[in-house]
């Protein structure tokens, strides 16, 4: 991978990463439905670990192609 498309998909992991930790706050202070709360917490843990794999894309791989991650990182 050459280092611009590194860096790209870096800043791709951060940017998404942070929005989907950020959909906690709703899941904490709005009383929702019970499997739109399980269905969010599951792509607030992906956000995590997507701002983890931002420092070393190529360790993360099988977080970045999880189906969520390829839906929104590598599109066809």
């Amino acid at each position: 991978m050459h280092h611009d498309q590194e860096r790209a998909l870096k800043v791709v992991l951060v940017v998404v990463g942070l929005l989907f930790v950020a959909m906690a706050y709703p899941l904490l202070t709005m009383r929702l439905d019970e499997a739109l709360q399980m269905m969010m917490s599951v792509y607030v843990t992906l956000g995590v670990f997507l701002l983890l794999a931002a420092r070393k894309p190529s360790g993360y791989r099988s977080v970045i192609a999880s189906r969520p991650g390829r839906a929104l990182l590598m599109p066809q």
